[in-house]
């Protein structure tokens, strides 16, 4: 029975057993192995990433660079300004021109600053607009328009001595420069609207005022060449105003008196009518032709008869 026990307890000793065979345990070279394999991983997907994200911004660059408008610096041969062709559809002169626009004779073509040329010529006041272009290698091509004149006046300088101002057909009052001595002498004077204050400035419902003269003009040249004065004192300019008329004094019939509310081609054909008719009598002396009535006219003779037609 000793003998059969020891034989039992030399049976377990002696059979080969460790912690490597048992279960629920790992050796430590594997847990080391699997620590690189993930360090190698991640190292694998940080080197893809990056990867990934270069060539990324590789192809967004090159197709940002295909789309991209590329800008050109474009530089044009350019020399002195060598000769400056002025036209107006007016009457300002070559050497109004040469006070506004000064120029150095070695200005370079680019140099010539042309917008400040054009703000320069609309300064005065008898241009209505301008125009300055270049004309490449060597020109400067100035154009005006001008206002055109319809009447004259004569104003009080700032040394009290009497001046002659233009009058345009837009009511712009501008000192004239150019015109010939005929011409101004074809215009008739104006006598401004009194305002309320005592002004005459500015004038309205001069548009108006600019038909008027030139259907006369048109359609009768004889009176309108007897034309002295236009008086603006009974007529605003404004539209709505009501009796308003604009009265014109001439060599043939001291005042003829137009309304505004009878078109102005009527007034004037009734006009010559009259004259026609007083012609046909030895043109009696006239004082006055009220041409405001509606469908007729009052005129009064200078011994006081008054008549209608």
């Amino acid at each position: 029975m000793i003998g059969g026990g020891k034989q039992k307890g030399s049976t377990s000793a002696g059979s080969k057993q460790s912690w490597r065979t048992l279960p629920g345990t790992r050796p430590i070279e594997s847990l080391g192995a699997e620590k690189r394999r993930r360090s190698e991983i991640l190292i694998f997907l940080a080197f893809t990433f990056l990867l990934v994200s270069i060539v990324g911004g590789i192809i967004l660059s090159l197709v940002y660079l295909k789309n991209r408008e590329e800008s050109f610096k474009i530089t044009i041969p350019s020399k002195a300004v060598e000769k400056i062709i002025f036209n107006t559809d007016g009457v300002l002169p070559n050497s109004w021109l040469n006070k506004v626009i000064e120029l150095r004779r070695d200005t370079n073509m680019m140099e010539a600053d042309i917008h400040a040329m054009k703000q320069q010529l609309e300064a005065h006041r008898q241009v209505k607009s301008a125009s300055v272009e270049r004309q490449f290698p060597n020109i400067l091509k100035i154009s005006i328009e001008e206002y055109e004149p319809v009447m004259r006046m004569r104003v009080l300088g700032s040394n009290d001595q009497v001046q002659l101002r233009i009058i345009s057909r837009s009511g712009t009052i501008y000192r004239g420069e150019g015109y010939s001595e005929a011409k101004l002498n074809e215009l008739p004077f104006l006598q401004p609207y009194q305002h309320p204050g005592g002004g005459v400035i500015p004038l309205r419902g001069i548009e108006q005022v600019a038909e008027l003269l030139d259907l006369t003009r048109r359609n009768q040249p004889n009176f309108y060449k007897s034309l002295k004065l236009v008086s603006l004192e009974d007529y605003s300019g404004y539209s709505d105003m009501l009796g308003d008329v604009i009265e014109v004094r001439t060599t043939i019939v001291p005042r003829v008196i137009f309304g505004l509310n009878t078109d102005f081609s009527q007034q004037i054909d009734r006009l010559g009518l009259i004259l026609q008719y007083l012609k046909s009598r030895n043109n009696p002396a006239l004082k006055r032709i009220d041409l405001s009535l509606q469908g007729s006219a009052a005129v009064q003779f200078e011994n006081g008869r008054i008549s209608t037609y």
